[in-house]
């Protein structure tokens, strides 16, 4: 089964779930053990927050810069 790109404005609707997001990174905050990423599509912006408790993903988002598509 493909896995289907939900749009960052239909994630009010989708809180608890599991969602796919995909789009540019507009503005990413490091504050040392958190880090803060606006990530934004055609349809609106989303704020992640990635947590040193996820090691796998707190490296990932280490690398990440704005501008560039993910």
């Amino acid at each position: 089964m493909k896995e289907r790109r939900t749009l960052i404005s239909e994630t009010p609707n989708l809180i608890g779930k599991i969602v796919k997001l995909a789009g540019w990174v507009h503005i990413r905050r490091d504050h040392g053990r958190l880090i803060f990423i606006d990530l934004r599509d055609r349809s609106g912006v989303v704020q992640m927050v990635v947590i040193p408790d996820k090691e796998e993903a707190h490296k990932a988002a280490k690398n990440i810069r704005s501008g560039i598509c993910y």
